[in-house]
């Protein structure tokens, strides 16, 4: 049975990550993948990619890609001061979306648990 074609994105990842995504995929093309796709997400910080029909060398190029996913911020990209970011739910991001991040995540989770006690502007 021929695998079904990929509708809309398949990725559970924001947009930093979509380039190297995209250079991993045609790197196991290359080497005579059959293009099945189980799943691609983020999880504990790292790229996950899940997939069948996978070459020899298969397993050794999705490591190296969930490597470099680890120096690459999954927001924008960028590969400049990155690390995992977060408290129980971490993120790879840069300097420059960590702050953005963590005050956004952090706050609707406060708001969430709180309610109108807390208030983000004290």
């Amino acid at each position: 049975m021929p695998a079904r074609p990929v509708i809309g994105n398949p990725c559970e990842c924001d947009a930093g990550w979509y380039e190297l995504i995209a250079d991993l995929i045609r790197e196991l093309i290359q080497a005579g993948w059959t293009r099945e796709i189980s799943q691609i997400k983020e999880k504990f910080g790292g790229l996950r990619f899940y997939a069948s029909g996978l070459p020899e060398n298969g397993h050794e190029i999705i490591k190296r890609y969930e490597e470099r996913a680890l120096k690459t911020c999954e927001i924008c990209g960028s590969e400049y001061k990155v690390k995992l970011r977060g408290y129980r739910w971490v993120k790879t991001l840069c300097h420059n979306c960590a702050g953005p991040w963590l005050e956004r995540h952090y706050c609707f989770k406060l708001r969430w648990i709180y309610g109108d006690l807390y208030d983000s502007n004290l």
